[in-house]
């Protein structure tokens, strides 16, 4: 379900904003991330569910912040925490520019209801 969601969400920005704020916006999520001194498990998400210009961009900006960015042929490997929180400012990025669906609202609201 979340898989779901935030491949929904990162290609709604995507193809909503362009290459160049689709950076912008990885950049700026990056800089509100905090690291935790635990270990945080991986998440692929292949090529063919995001597409390579999406892998491209976020092994290149994620890797260039020394954190976890693996990338193959098939797939880029990222923590699931980094994950979770790309998607969460990503989404409210959509959800304030009035770009996301029905469903990203209502998980907006939730979430910041503390739901």
């Amino acid at each position: 379900m979340y898989r779901e969601r935030d491949l929904a969400i990162w290609c709604s920005v995507h193809e909503a904003c362009g290459v160049t704020e689709f950076v912008r916006l990885v950049e700026d999520a990056l800089t509100s991330y905090k690291r935790v001194p635990i270990y945080d498990w991986p998440t692929r998400v292949t090529v063919s569910e995001l597409g390579l210009p999406c892998v491209q961009v976020l092994q290149n900006v994620v890797s260039s912040r020394g954190l976890y960015a693996s990338i193959s042929e098939d797939y880029i490997e990222i923590g699931s925490r980094l994950t979770n929180h790309l998607s969460h400012q990503m989404q409210w990025h959509l959800v304030v520019n009035d770009l996301a669906t029905e469903h990203m609202k209502e998980d907006q609201l939730g979430r910041d209801l503390g739901l």
